[in-house]
């Protein structure tokens, strides 16, 4: 019988080992450095409280990577969903882009702090009970879809709505709205959908 041993290089295997640790702690640690910035989280608070949202509970600078604003449920008509894009600040910093209040029955009011997440592209809230007229304050940021189908919105459409460049849906049937379209509304060049 033939014995063989193989004796490796101290420095070398060193080395390896620290290599491989280093780069475990720089994954570990970019992926809890997602962070979101206070302000988003008061705001994402603020909005919970005047939807009267209990899906959001645990809200915190961590909820964009850990996913906790995301809810499966049984039925495919429901839905709990926040978007993040988390490449700011060399990845370390999210922004809300996304919110998707889909038939969760929610009975508030609808809230004019969604103006306040300056990377929010899309609201969709269809298929809730919120009431409320909708708040001028949206017209700063950056939407692409407001969808608030089916609830209890009432007033007149912002004529500050046709501020908004970006927008390519507004979706408002099925709800309490009056008076007329605002004129402005023929400025939104990238409407696809009204």
């Amino acid at each position: 019988m033939v014995s063989v041993t193989i004796v490796a290089n101290p420095y070398k295997l060193l080395a390896a080992l620290l290599i491989v640790t280093v780069l475990h702690c720089f994954v570990a640690l970019r992926s809890e450095a997602q962070r979101l910035p206070d302000e988003e989280v008061r705001t994402l608070r603020q909005i919970s409280e005047k939807l009267n949202n209990t899906y959001w509970k645990k809200l915190s600078p961590d909820s964009c990577t850990k996913k906790d604003l995301n809810r499966n449920f049984d039925s495919p008509t429901m839905l709990s969903n926040v978007t993040c894009n988390c490449s700011f600040n060399q990845s370390t910093v999210c922004h809300v882009t996304n919110i998707q209040l889909k038939s969760l029955n929610l009975t508030g009011v609808l809230p004019e702090e969604f103006g306040d997440l300056p990377y929010l592209t899309e609201i969709d809230l269809v298929l809730n009970y919120i009431n409320g007229s909708i708040p001028v304050s949206w017209a700063r940021i950056p939407l692409v879809t407001i969808s608030l189908l089916g609830n209890r919105i009432s007033g007149s459409i912002p004529e500050a709505l046709g501020n908004i460049e970006t927008l390519e849906e507004l979706i408002l049937e099925d709800n309490q709205l009056g008076g007329k379209l605002p004129p402005k509304l023929g400025n939104l060049s990238r409407l696809r959908r009204l």
